[in-house]
């Protein structure tokens, strides 16, 4: 599979259930946020991230668009992300834990 990447990331979390990000995109000027609200917790995994959340960000310097972000712990200690709407995929992705943050990469 050839990936693209076309953006970095960081994800912190922020307690009560909430993440926010850095990231930045190829095509665009930044760094930008993201906000993240958990939906549903990870039933196999309790570290912060995993699970299914709304998620909001900006998109070409003034839009706000509002997904769902889906975080899967894989067994090698790598996270899998899917960003989606209305069950169309937006941007997949890959991190890795750094101290307390979750580092990665994304692409479409």
């Amino acid at each position: 599979m050839n990936r693209n990447i076309i953006g970095t990331l960081i994800f912190r979390n922020e307690g009560n259930n909430c993440l926010t990000s850095k990231y930045f995109n190829g095509s665009a000027e930044g760094p930008f946020t993201e906000t993240c609200k958990l939906k549903e917790a990870d039933k196999e995994w309790n570290d912060g991230f995993c699970g299914v959340y709304t998620t909001v960000w900006i998109e070409d310097g003034h839009k706000h668009v509002k997904a769902e972000l889906t975080i899967n712990r894989l067994k090698n200690n790598t996270y899998k992300m899917k960003w989606t709407k209305k069950n169309n995929l937006i941007f997949e992705g890959i991190g890795m834990l750094v101290g307390d943050l979750l580092v990665g990469a994304y692409w479409d």
